[in-house]
């Protein structure tokens, strides 16, 4: 699954608990704000090794040609295999009909405890529900799966025109980890900073998990390229090689390969669930309402 504005202005921060009945909604000027927990108790014992590399992305992207895309424009790059980052990772979750992944990082936040992924990856607005046993496992891979631990999530921001009608504008979501012997993830590995109103045309690194049946390595890849305008709160991105499972992946401009972090202007998503070829991708532009969003993270 790699999925504009209808009422730019409510906002709803969500989590995990009382899912069948929202919490009444608190106004804050233009913002909206409910709020649920997730359960954290059996989360980390839940993800496995092994059920962690059964699990698969909710929905396929296509190869091949859609519509309106002949193919790939000359010269777009070929995403290569990653040596993974510290900040970016998988994002584990079940769906009640089996185990799932999508990509996600750590956000710089006052709380140190934030992440950045799909707004699909969190929440299925067809369904009007969120997902279950969410886990965030930094820098995975299958030949070191828990390298820097599994991080329950207690707690995530969504907006309300994703939650209410699977705005595109609006796929993208925060989710707040619990901490993990006593620390906060982004002391263990750090993260990257958010930036809104970055514009187009912008050289990005794009490092995400893409669907095993075309990757079987099963781990990152990573690719660079120049974003482009797609509509006004949509921008997109050539590479080849981003399957399902990429959704979430973090659009980081001034990529530090010491640090393994930048400052991050999108993440996988959005239109067409992120794009409906490997090749061109698409995120939501972060706006003032992201950043308005991100400060609710605690």
């Amino acid at each position: 699954m790699k999925i504009r504005p209808l009422l730019h202005g409510a906002l709803l921060t969500a989590s995990l608990s009382s899912l069948a009945v929202p919490a009444a909604a608190a106004d804050t000027g233009t913002v909206r704000v409910v709020s649920h927990e997730q359960d954290t108790a059996s989360v980390a014992a839940y993800w496995t090794v092994s059920r962690m590399a059964s699990a698969t992305p909710e929905r396929i992207r296509s190869s091949g040609k859609t519509p309106d895309l002949a193919g790939p424009p000359a010269g777009t790059p070929t995403s290569k295999r990653s040596g993974g980052s510290k900040v970016v990772g998988a994002v584990f979750y079940s769906n009640g009909s089996g185990s799932h992944y999508c990509t996600g990082s750590v956000i710089h936040t006052a709380g140190r405890n934030a992440v950045l992924t799909a707004g699909h990856c969190l929440y299925d607005a067809n369904k009007h529900r969120y997902f279950s046993n969410i886990a965030f496992v930094p820098d995975y891979n299958t030949s070191h799966p828990r390298p820097y631990g599994v991080w329950p999530v207690r707690q995530m921001w969504l907006d309300g025109r994703w939650t209410g009608h699977g705005d595109p504008d609006l796929d993208f979501g925060f989710a707040a980890v619990r901490t993990v012997g006593g620390r906060h993830i982004e002391n263990v590995v750090g993260a990257n900073k958010f930036r809104a109103t970055q514009g187009f045309h912008k050289w990005v690194t794009v490092i995400g998990y893409p669907q095993k049946r075309y990757y079987p390595a099963d781990r990152p890849i990573q690719c660079s390229n120049y974003t482009f305008k797609h509509s006004t709160f949509q921008q997109g991105f050539d590479c080849k090689g981003y399957y399902d499972g990429t959704s979430g992946s973090p659009w980081i401009m001034n990529y530090n390969s010491h640090t393994q972090s930048g400052y991050v202007i999108g993440a996988l998503g959005g239109f067409q669930a992120g794009g409906a070829t490997d090749w061109r991708s698409y995120a939501a532009v972060f706006d003032n309402d992201a950043a308005t969003l991100l400060t609710k993270v605690n």
